[in-house]
C-alpha cells in the first residue's frame, strides 16, 4: 500500500508541474529534466536510507515509485486545458504503473536484482518506461487527450 501512496504523490507532482512549464518555450525538455533530477534524488536518498533497513527494497521507501510514476506520465501530451479525457489518461497511467510495479513482468523484475539503491530504483524506472510506452500507445489508440 505505501507504493500506491508514492505513485499518487508522483501524479500530484506531475500535475503541479504542468501549469508551471506549459507557458515556457520548451515544456517537454523541462519536464524530462525535472524527472531526471527526481530520479537522481531518489537514488541518492535511497542509498542513504538503505543501511537503516534490513530489507533490500523496503516498502517504507516510496521515492522510487514517485520517480517511476512521473516517468510514466511523461508520455502524456501537454494539454493546456484540463479535460476529462486528460484526467482519464492520467488515471490510466496511474493504474498501468501500479500494475507493472506490482507484477514486475520480464525484464522489469530483472532490474530489481541489481544491488543497492540502483536496484531499488531501477525496477520502478523500468515499470515507468514500459508504462509510458503503453500509455503513449493507448492515448494514440483511444484518442486521449
Amino acid at each position: 500500500m505505501p507504493g500506491t501512496y508514492g505513485s499518487a504523490l508522483g501524479v500530484a507532482i506531475y500535475a503541479s508541474l504542468i501549469p508551471l512549464v506549459a507557458s515556457t518555450p520548451y515544456p517537454f525538455p523541462i519536464l524530462c529534466l525535472g524527472s531526471l533530477i527526481l530520479t537522481a534524488a531518489s537514488i541518492w536518498v535511497v542509498a542513504l536510507a538503505l543501511p537503516s533497513f534490513s530489507s533490500d527494497d523496503p516498502q517504507n521507501i516510496v521515492l522510487d515509485e514517485v520517480a517511476g510514476q512521473v516517468l510514466t506520465l511523461l508520455a502524456l501530451p501537454l494539454v493546456p486545458n484540463w479535460t476529462l479525457s486528460y484526467w482519464m489518461a492520467v488515471a490510466a497511467g496511474f493504474v498501468l504503473f501500479r500494475i507493472l510495479d506490482a507484477v514486475k513482468p520480464y525484464p522489469i523484475w530483472k532490474l530489481g536484482h541489481w544491488r543497492g539503491a540502483w536496484g531499488v530504483v531501477a525496477d520502478d524506472l523500468g515499470a515507468g518506461l514500459v508504462g509510458a510506452a503503453m500509455l503513449a500507445g493507448s492515448t494514440y489508440w483511444f484518442g486521449w487527450p
